[in-house]
C-alpha cells in the first residue's frame, strides 16, 4: 500500500506543478476570462499538497503498520479526486448536476486530516502504554 500512496501522491503532486504551470502561461487568458483562475489555482495548490500528504502518509503507513495512517491515505486519494477533479473540470466546462462532489470531497479531505490526527493520536497512547 506503501508504494500505491507514493505512485498516487507523486502523480497528484505533478498534476499540481503542471495545472500551476498551464495557468501561469497557456491557459492564462482562457481561465481568466471564465474567471476561474483562482479556482483552478486553488485546485492545482491542493494538488501538490494532497500529493505530498500521500507521500507522507506511505512513510507513516511503513513505520507504524499498525496505526491505521492508510485511512487517511485513502481519504486523501478519494477526496482529491472529488474536491480537485470537480473544480478543475468546472474551470472549463459546467458540471451542474455533478457539483455536489466538490463539497463532499472537501468534507472527505477534512475527514482525512482528521484521521490523520486520530491516528498519530492512537499511536502515541499505544507508545505510551508500551513504555509504561
Amino acid at each position: 500500500m506503501e508504494h500505491l500512496f507514493i505512485a498516487i501522491g507523486s502523480l497528484f503532486a505533478l498534476a499540481g506543478v503542471l495545472a500551476r504551470s498551464l495557468s501561469a502561461h497557456t491557459l492564462l487568458q482562457l481561465l481568466e476570462g471564465r474567471g476561474k483562475l483562482d479556482n483552478f489555482n486553488l485546485a492545482a495548490d491542493y494538488l501538490l499538497v494532497h500529493g505530498l500528504a500521500l507521500i507522507g502518509v506511505a512513510i507513516l503507513c511503513h513505520l507504524f503498520p499498525e496505526g491505521k495512517y492508510h485511512r487517511a491515505g485513502w481519504a486523501f486519494f478519494l477526496g482529491s479526486i472529488l474536491f480537485q477533479g470537480t473544480v478543475l473540470t468546472k474551470s472549463f466546462v459546467s458540471i451542474q448536476p455533478f457539483g455536489f462532489l466538490t463539497p463532499l470531497g472537501g468534507f472527505i479531505l477534512m475527514m482525512g486530516w482528521g484521521l490523520l490526527f486520530m491516528s498519530a493520536l492512537q499511536s502515541y497512547r499505544a507508545a505510551k502504554k508500551h513504555l509504561k
